[in-house]
């Protein structure tokens, strides 16, 4: 029987319950207003909790807040969701968090922010100065989290924000100075970016591999990570990019490293020492990598994985910078036709650009084939590359008609490099067909006739902003048709044989900024206006040449200059003082001319000037002690990267001037030992690479060269200030009174030449201090009293010191028994002894080891056997010592030098050279002499010093190899000795 449930409409309900229903609805309405108001001052009160928190940290954290961002943060506010940088939900809980860029300087305290933030989601601090108290976290709901770009420089706690904080999703560290710490996250966290730190805890990067989890974006890049890569992303199903650029990872590239990671969309492992062969590399399914890098490794093989044509989607493809030869895989690399941006240059290939490549012409945009052996010319099937926007193919062995056949069909070009290859022939005209290019490179080929006057014309060009045709051999004049290029800012045409002057039209291009045309043979004068009437010019480059006329006095108004070159030219007049103006100037080259008057004051203005090069002139007056106004000011930077090549005179007071400073973009070698100032010497040495400054901060001039000049008066005191300068050459002028005693300050100094003066006094004792200093002439002056004893004084030839009036003491004569004391204090002299002393037995002590460590390199790699049969009849029993007489190394090389068979003791491997043999020879001569048995016939170091000084063609301590005397970064060197 169903059971029904019913209401009998005869029964009513008592009167006393309607009348406590009507009371409980009664209060039931009072009371809801109540309960609204206690949320309200609840959540007022959270408000009020979480402004107090905010304050705290703007007091505690916040150091320095330069651009007054937090100047509405104030107790007075009802709520801090006006504040700047805040955002509050709905219920007026602060939920983001904004400082971005603000410039704030302080000390994070990630702990006290999340507790007085509970609702806090998203942190965002990047591009500050924040360093980090504590990284841990109360118990929070961040989800973003952003601290990049700060002075983070603690490691990670055991207990930070990443356990913490279960809701995290997104964090970016990058751009600090993290060394590393602790690393949990757990498996909300989707984008994790380290990148920029100093991490070298492999430990970290195995971790997030292995519990990646849901993770989609990993960046370790630029840390210091080291060792082989021993894990792979196979438990990584989400991750899409992965960073590991910039490493110091070193082995090979597990084999299998892209194909267990099948989620991949991004790879980047390229600027580490990853080897091994390319070929063995399994890229599996591939099916949705697009961008991969591995360049700037050390990658080889003469072949290409078969598996990489499985990445059909792959866009970006980057091997550039390893090891890989043979011939371009045209047949696999056409396959991809997806790609965009394929390069491969400065690897080994060679021969012919495959035909095959042309395939992926559908969608290529960049093509980097440089710094190869290749050969031929570009394929005809590159015709339908019409979205070719970049082509790079320089520093090959190409050549043929390829620009006029293909390069000049591709509409959409707009940088064409092809330098340093084999082609001739006029510049192609149909260039001009290219309407979007706007850099045109053909420097160091073999192009001959004039410089194309109708790349401009009509509508042709008018985008190009950049023409360098620089090394080539071209001919005629400068064509003025070179104005209607409105959009030039860069010109190039050194090292040609053009004629007449520079065009007025040129001049006057209205965005020029780099006017570079040294090594010709050009003619008339700089006009007046210059950066008035035309482009405020960087970079003039004009020396080698036969330019006339004076210096315009309107470079004072080039305000961005910063390189001026116009030596060896036939310029006359003054010297403009506006060039005082030029802030930026760097470099300021004017010597070998016919200038007259005064060197202006104002130079010393040029807070930014370090080589200052004035020789060879008919220059009069005093030296200006302003020239040193900007020691330790000089702030580095202005000039670095440039190119460049210094031709250092080597041969004494017979060159004029220490050297040349000349830019060296895209010239050969072999063209510069044609020029005639290198053979202007009897002696000269070629350094070329990129600019390099000697310091950091608080600089000073290192290059000042005022020789051969009609210069009167004292030596200013200041110029000892001047701690980095590496060469002063003030020789071949009339100066007179002392050497400052204050040169004991030029610590850096390497070339020092006050010769042919009219110096007096005494050698000041300070200059023994001077512990870099490889070259020095004081000859041809009246200088009187004994060479000061410490330091490197007494190992200079005596030429350096010969023809003045009372000078004596080793290397000269001994002084007589009243001879004239040293001008420097007794204490300095003590002082100068003890360095002498130290330097000199340090020298001896390396010479001996290196003798040591180099005849142990040669003994190691001649064979038992060669040796028992040479010396049989002396070698004891034991098999433990087997170098002649004397038991030990040293002996054994003494009995060759005593049986004059000292080829015997050299590495053949190091007597490449006639030359380098003979002066090798030398070094073992004198490393005998210091191992005689009969000590009373030993040399003192002093005497050692002299034979090593007299035997030195080059050193360690060369100056200026880079812009830098020890720690140069050179990317190409080159040394030469000529004699002419």
């Amino acid at each position: 029987m169903k059971k029904q449930w019913r209401i009998s409409p005869q029964r009513q309900p008592p009167k006393a319950m309607i009348r406590i229903s009507g009371y409980l609805l009664l209060l039931l309405l009072l009371f809801m207003p109540l309960s609204s108001q206690a949320r309200e001052l609840s959540s007022q009160q959270s408000s009020n909790n979480e402004a107090v928190g905010l304050l705290a940290f703007k007091k505690s954290s916040v150091q320095s807040d330069p651009n007054n961002l937090l100047a509405n943060w104030s107790p007075n506010s009802a709520t801090p969701c006006s504040w700047s940088g805040i955002s509050c939900s709905v219920n007026s809980h602060v939920t983001t968090l904004n400082l971005t860029s603000a410039g704030l300087i302080g000390t994070l305290n990630l702990y006290n922010l999340t507790r007085a933030l509970p609702s806090l989601k998203h942190l965002y601090l990047q591009g500050n100065s924040f360093s980090a108290s504590d990284l841990s976290a109360s118990s929070c709901v961040l989800e973003s989290l952003d601290l990049s770009s700060n002075n983070i420089s603690d490691p990670l706690p055991r207990k930070s924000f990443f356990e913490s904080c279960n809701h995290l999703s997104y964090v970016n560290l990058s751009h600090n100075s993290i060394p590393g710490g602790s690393l949990r996250f757990g498996p909300s966290l989707l984008q994790l970016d380290l990148s920029r730190n100093t991490i070298s805890d492999s430990t970290w990067l195995a971790y997030s591999l292995s519990t990646c989890q849901n993770l989609n974006l990993l960046n370790f890049s630029d840390n210091k990570l080291a060792g082989k890569l021993a894990v792979t992303p196979l438990f990584c199903n989400s991750l899409s990019i992965l960073d590991l650029s910039h490493n110091l990872f070193s082995g090979e590239i597990p084999p299998s490293f892209v194909a267990d990671s099948p989620s991949l969309k991004y790879l980047d492992l390229s600027h580490n020492n990853f080897s091994a062969s390319f070929s063995s590399l399994d890229f599996g399914r591939c099916s949705n990598l697009t961008w991969l890098s591995l360049s700037q490794n050390r990658l080889s093989g003469i072949g290409f994985p078969l598996s990489l044509r499985n990445c059909v989607l792959l866009r970006t493809l980057n091997l550039s910078r390893n090891e890989l030869q043979f011939k371009i895989p045209g047949a696999l690399l056409g396959s991809l036709t997806n790609l965009r941006q394929l390069s491969l240059a400065h690897n080994l290939f060679y021969g012919d650009i495959p035909l095959e490549l042309g395939q992926t012409c559908g969608t290529l945009q960049e093509l980097d084939l440089s710094a190869n052996k290749l050969t031929g010319g570009l394929p005809l099937t590159f015709i339908s590359c019409s979205s070719m926007q970049s082509l790079n193919l320089g520093n090959n062995l190409l050549s043929g008609d390829f620009l006029t056949t293909v390069v000049s069909n591709l509409q959409s070009l707009i940088y064409l490099y092809v330098p340093f290859n084999n082609i001739t022939g006029t510049v192609p005209l149909s260039l001009a067909n290219c309407t979007q290019l706007q850099v045109l490179d053909l420097s160091s080929n073999g192009f001959m006739g004039d410089v194309p006057s109708k790349l401009c014309s009509s509508s042709n060009l008018t985008a190009l902003q950049k023409l360098l045709l620089a090394d080539n051999y071209l001919s005629g004049k400068v064509p003025s048709e070179l104005g209607s290029c409105k959009n030039l800012r860069s010109i190039d045409l050194s090292f040609n044989n053009l004629i007449g002057p520079i065009p007025l039209e040129v001049w006057t291009l209205p965005n020029l900024l780099d006017l570079v045309m040294w090594a010709n043979n050009l003619t008339g004068e700089i006009p007046e206006g210059i950066c008035v009437n035309g482009g405020n010019l960087e970079t003039l480059i004009l020396n080698n040449n036969l330019i006339t006329g004076s210096i315009p006095q309107s470079i004072g108004n080039c305000t961005n200059m910063i390189w001026v070159s116009l030596s060896s030219n036939r310029l006359t007049g003054e010297i403009p003082a506006g060039i005082g103006k030029l802030v930026n100037l760097a470099v300021l080259q004017m010597g070998n001319n016919s200038l007259t008057g005064k060197i202006p004051p104002e130079i010393g203005n040029c807070r930014s000037l370090i080589w200052l090069d004035l020789n060879s002139n008919n220059l009069n007056g005093p030296l200006p002690p302003e020239l040193a106004d900007q020691a330790g000011l000089v702030v580095p930077g202005i000039v670095s990267g440039k190119q460049f090549a210094f031709v250092r005179n080597e041969g004494g007071t017979s060159c004029r001037g220490a050297g040349g400073l000349v830019e060296f973009q895209g010239i050969r070698a072999g063209r510069l030992e044609n020029l005639p100032m290198v053979h202007s010497c009897p002696t000269t040495r070629i350094y070329s690479g990129m600019t390099v400054y000697t310091f950091i901060t608080n600089g000073s001039m290192i290059f000042l060269d005022l020789a051969y000049n009609s210069l009167s008066g004292t030596i200013p005191q200041n110029f000892g200030s001047m701690s980095y300068l590496q060469v002063l050459n003030l020789g071949h002028n009339k100066l007179s009174g002392n050497i400052p005693d204050s040169f004991g300050g030029l610590k850096a100094i390497g070339v020092l030449d006050l010769s042919h003066n009219d110096l007096q006094g005494f050698l000041p004792g300070s200059l023994g201090t001077l512990s870099f200093l490889s070259d020095l002439d004081v000859s041809n002056n009246n200088l009187t009293g004994p060479i000061p004893s410490g330091g490197q004084l007494t190992t200079f030839p005596q030429s350096r010191y010969e023809n003045n009036s009372g000078l004596c003491g080793v290397p000269l004569p001994p002084c007589s028994s009243g001879g004239h004391p040293q001008s420097y204090t007794t204490r300095g002299r003590k002082q100068s002894v003890e360095v002498g002393v130290v330097i000199g037995i340090t020298f001896f002590v390396l010479c001996l080891f290196g003798l040591t460590l180099a005849l142990y390199r040669v003994k190691r790699h001649q064979r038992k056997e060669e040796q028992r049969e040479k010396y049989i009849d002396s070698l004891p029993t034991s098999d433990s010592a087997e170098f002649g007489d004397d038991n030990n190394l040293v002996g054994w090389a003494k009995q060759l030098y005593r049986e004059k068979r000292i080829h015997g003791i050299l590495d053949p491997e190091l007597m490449t050279k006639k030359s380098g043999e003979a002066e090798l020879y030398q070094y073992l001569r004198i490393a005998f002499e210091c191992l005689d048995d009969r000590p009373f016939r030993r040399p003192t170091m002093i005497q050692v010093m002299a034979m090593f000084k007299e035997l030195q063609v080059d050193s360690e301590s060369d100056i200026l190899d880079g812009f830098s005397l020890k720690d140069a970064s050179i990317d190409e060197f080159r040394e030469k000795e000529s004699s002419s």
